[in-house]
């Protein structure tokens, strides 16, 4: 079962860059595109709700993911989903930038494979590894337990390594911050940046400033397949998931992830 709303009017230019739309503008982008991803899986039952989130509601589901949303959109979800223990993320796009954003609340279950440790002789041949403690007990998967901070937390978290960290990052704090598009945004990044002591080789370049704007079917891509993973990872609680934010930068073509976490 899957939750698939849009409030917002579907308009020419989303018929545009959105296979799942046909000419039906006026109209919801869920009532619109929940028949052709039916088509997509017919195993997979799809439906589409106009209602509001709520605490009554919200336990029908085991995963909410919110898409362009705004802070405040994205706060009051997450936190309505921690209190029923529902998985949230959220994700968006800006121009040629977007990221994606998971909590799975304070304690998070999975299994996977045992850590490969590579011993100093066997450097130059992958094929010979020794495992650790844990495989070597004859297991094949392991549990193990994350940890994961809400959304709120990310906009006052610091960078572990600022010297490291996606330009992408400085331009989502902005944008989440309520900064507008232009000199106000320059002069957020450029602050943020200098409150980590970068230096200017490391500051958000005026290229990525000047491509902020549309929605991009290729960065919309992305985006939408790592949150697509990640859900897969959530559901099954197979593999380890990604903790807890990923940033993407369309014009380096390099992705990458930050733990936003308090």
């Amino acid at each position: 079962k899957q939750w698939y709303q849009r409030r917002v009017a579907i308009t020419a230019g989303d018929v545009g860059t959105n296979f799942l739309l046909r000419s039906s503008t006026g109209k919801s982008f869920a009532e619109t595109a929940y028949p052709n991803l039916q088509i997509l899986n017919p195993l997979v039952k799809v439906e589409y709700v106009t209602e509001e989130l709520s605490d009554a509601s919200i336990t029908n589901y085991s995963v909410v993911c919110i898409t362009d949303g705004t802070r405040e959109e994205y706060e009051h979800v997450n936190e309505l989903c921690r209190r029923h223990g529902v998985v949230f993320l959220a994700s968006g796009t800006w121009g040629m930038t977007g990221f994606v954003f998971q909590d799975c609340g304070d304690e998070f279950k999975f299994v996977s494979q045992p850590k490969v440790v590579s011993s100093a002789k066997d450097k130059q041949d992958s094929k010979r590894r020794k495992i650790d403690k844990e495989a070597a007990d004859g297991e094949k998967f392991v549990e193990r337990t994350e940890k994961f901070g809400p959304f709120s937390g990310a906009l006052k978290a610091k960078l572990s390594d600022p010297r490291f960290a996606s330009q992408v990052y400085f331009v989502f704090h902005g944008l989440m911050n309520g900064v507008t598009r232009g000199n106000g945004l320059r002069e957020h990044v450029d602050t943020l940046t200098d409150s980590y002591a970068l230096s200017a080789r490391k500051r958000v370049s005026d290229e990525l400033l000047d491509n902020l704007d549309g929605t991009l079917v290729p960065i919309c891509a992305i985006i939408g397949g790592i949150a697509s993973q990640e859900i897969i990872k959530i559901v099954s609680k197979k593999d380890p998931p990604m903790v807890n934010t990923f940033f993407y930068d369309g014009l380096s073509g390099v992705g990458g992830i930050e733990n936003l976490q308090v």
